[in-house]
């Protein structure tokens, strides 16, 4: 099963980004600042909600790596503060809620949110660094 929503096609220009939940300096941060996005990397949800309070996001990368639930508080709290920022999930196929993630994901679908693999995001990030 692919893990993808029919507008997950092209990453949208990137602006300042909040990385949440992926490890310092990996290699998904690099290429989120190689596209051109400013990243702003933070462990879990709590504390990308709070960071969002006190400053402006364009974007948010959530890195899943646990339960439906705290993926999905994350997206809503994000929302509430920015209606309009981009969300993507990227799945952690590390993870061993990984599939079970994706179908409830997948057929639950947030509006506006993008469900990506890690390969695939990376993929779009490179493709939009070449193609301008």
């Amino acid at each position: 099963m692919m893990a993808t929503s029919p507008d997950a096609e092209r990453i949208p220009k990137l602006g300042k980004v909040i990385l949440v939940g992926s490890d310092d300096e990996t290699i998904l941060e690099k290429r989120l600042r190689a596209a051109g996005g400013e990243v702003v990397t933070v462990k879990d949800g709590r504390t990308a909600f709070e960071r969002a309070h006190r400053e402006s996001f364009d974007g948010a990368v959530l890195v899943s790596r646990g339960l439906l639930i705290n993926v999905t508080e994350t997206i809503f709290n994000l929302r509430d503060i920015n209606p309009s920022m981009e969300i993507i999930v990227v799945l952690d196929r590390g993870s061993r809620y990984s599939s079970r993630f994706l179908k409830q994901l997948l057929s639950h679908p947030i509006p506006g949110t993008k469900v990506l693999t890690r390969r695939q995001l990376q993929e779009r990030l490179q493709a939009q660094k070449v193609g301008g």
